[in-house]
């Protein structure tokens, strides 16, 4: 929240003629989510949903999706390429975000049956 009212004031003081700038319905707010899982976690997520084709039925590019991921949760991902090869190479369960996803789902809908 700090960092949002920070690019606030900024916008603010870089504004020329001194008014408040006026936020048109086109432009891109600052989100209010934050990622507070790991940077792995959303990147295994990512390349999940690239991979299943969910979004723009498969037209969407990785390097596109991470922009997305990275405005919307206000985080920077760094070198995802170089993450996803470490996901790919973990010896014991390589989806392992992804199948906690799953359980806690899984979980709740439970839950809510009782």
């Amino acid at each position: 929240m700090l960092i949002i009212h920070l690019k606030k004031e900024i916008d603010k003081l870089e504004n020329t003629n001194g008014m408040e700038t006026i936020e048109s319905p086109n432009r891109t707010r600052a989100s209010k989510l934050f990622w507070t899982a790991s940077k792995t976690d959303l990147i295994e997520l990512i390349y999940a949903l690239h991979s299943s084709g969910a979004v723009n039925s498969a037209a969407a590019d990785i390097k596109e999706m991470a922009l997305a991921y990275e405005q919307m949760f206000n985080i920077d991902l760094g070198n995802y390429y170089h993450t996803f090869i470490e996901i790919r190479s973990r010896k014991s369960n390589s989806t392992k975000f992804l199948d906690s996803l799953k359980d806690s789902l899984l979980k709740r809908i439970e839950e809510s049956d009782e």
